[in-house]
């Protein structure tokens, strides 16, 4: 048997019976906008609304959300009135629908992408509630949100009898129909304030910002003429100004942090730690971590960008722009170098230790100890062959991302032939190895061009 069953029952008459049900009212429905990140725009329809609710009747709505940068939305809510339930539906990009926890939220929304997200909220149980209550949705780490008024069915509309003189009007109003008819002599909607120094005529102008509509910035009360801000669950969530526009949580975010990590949130903008700028303070301004060995930023090849080298030559790469694995001359630029590490001979023999501490050296026994690429050829490692001051040859390899040499101890040493394969298919961009596989071809040129010359002389 339904309720409207009994109560017919007991002998009301149906044109005397009241059967109150559930709405929704939208209050603030302003269109979404198409500005860019760097303008004010309207990202969230609709902005206020009004939900009435019977117990176990759910209310549903619709909140658009209109992207003016690409981001992951994530809607969260405040704290919810005991009793209150909320479930969210997400339809994004390509209708992808997710349920659950995954209708919170719409992934890879690009820059005027338009997700809508269907929202529901039921009252499980009808407490005694004298004054609506309201909850607010908005999406992670962004500042617009929509304001959610409920009101609750829990009995019929009310009598003509009130609470005169009641504590929930602060003594000095008539508790009615779930709000305070203030007596004479008294203002605000808990009859806080004396009219004897004030203009009731709009009293609460003075809590408008800029003559807005807004009052207290939706994040306060309005009590005699002044803003008291809302207090958030988090304690160390602050909502503060003259109007309460300010807060301290709703500032941009790097990393999932608050400003980076590097920062503060001072009315809703990021108040930068020294060294560091952006609006989550999330690009450092020290260079110290682009500087090349030679002392140069980024090796004079690049741009130091939030303490990261951007390298603007494009043959050359690396963290610091210092890696050029096509340029010539790699093993002509460390011959010195190595040769007076290995050897104590050169031409830096005398400076050695100043000018060659650069890199770390390995002596092996022969070539055919000395490191070799893979199958795939990896152009960072370097084959050389070079002449010291004796005039004879010596063999190293070094990689010129991280500078690690490996010398074959005793100069003049035959190279392997897998390492001369290496080097003609092109392994070493050394001018010295060229020139030995110039020379060697020169030799066996000059061999056939004797032989040919010969037989002729000996077969007449």
């Amino acid at each position: 048997m339904s309720r409207a069953d009994g109560v017919r029952m007991r002998g009301c008459k149906e044109a005397q019976t009241v059967n109150p049900r559930g709405s929704v009212w939208i209050e603030e429905n302003k269109l979404l906008s198409d500005g860019d990140a760097h303008q004010q725009a309207t990202q969230v329809q609709p902005q206020k609304l009004t939900l009435t609710l019977r117990t176990g009747e759910p209310q549903t709505f619709n909140m658009k959300f209109k992207r003016v940068s690409s981001s992951e939305v994530i809607l969260e809510n405040s704290q919810l009135p005991q009793g209150v339930s909320i479930n969210f539906e997400s339809i994004c990009k390509n209708g992808m629908e997710g349920t659950d926890e995954d209708g919170r939220k719409c992934s890879d929304v690009s820059i005027g992408d338009e997700v809508t997200f269907k929202i529901s909220i039921k009252s499980q149980k009808c407490e005694l509630r004298g004054m609506p209550e309201s909850i607010k949705i908005k999406p992670l780490g962004f500042t617009e949100e929509v304001e959610v008024v409920l009101n609750f069915i829990c009995e019929c509309p009310c009598s003509d009898m009130g609470e005169p003189n009641s504590d929930k009007c602060e003594g000095h109003g008539t508790f009615k129909c779930g709000v305070c008819q203030c007596n004479e002599g008294r203002v605000g909607h808990l009859c806080k304030c004396s009219t004897e120094n004030m203009d009731t005529e709009d009293m609460d102008a003075n809590c408008r910002k800029d003559n807005g509509t807004d009052i207290c910035s939706n994040n306060g009360d309005c009590l005699c003429g002044t803003c008291e801000c809302k207090k958030r669950n988090n304690p160390s969530e602050i909502y503060s100004g003259k109007y309460c526009e300010c807060d301290n949580f709703n500032c941009d975010r790097s990393g999932n942090k608050l400003c980076g990590g590097h920062g503060r949130c001072e009315c809703r903008v990021c108040v930068c730690d020294v060294n560091y700028t952006g609006s989550a303070c999330d690009c450092s301004l020290d260079t110290s971590t682009c500087l090349a060995k030679n002392g140069q930023i980024c090796n004079g090849r690049g741009t130091c960008e939030c303490g990261v080298c951007k390298c603007t030559d494009p043959k050359f790469q690396g963290p610091t722009c210092e890696i050029c694995p096509t340029c010539p001359g790699v093993c002509a630029q460390h011959k010195a170098c190595v040769e007076c590490r290995a050897f104590r001979t050169g031409e830096k023999k005398d400076t050695c230790e100043q000018d060659c501490d650069y890199f770390a050296l390995t002596k092996v026994k022969d070539t055919s100890d000395l490191p070799m690429p893979p199958f795939n050829q990896d152009f960072r490692l370097m084959h050389c062959k070079e002449r010291n001051d004796d005039d004879s040859w010596f063999f190293f390899t070094i990689r010129v991302d991280t500078k690690e040499v490996h010398v074959v101890d005793q100069p003049g040493a035959i190279i392997p032939a897998r390492s001369a394969n290496l080097m003609e298919r092109g392994v070493s961009s050394s001018p010295s190895i060229f020139m030995f596989g110039l020379n060697q071809w020169l030799g066996v040129m000059c061999c056939l061009t004797t032989f040919s010359v010969l037989v002729p002389l000996f077969t007449r």
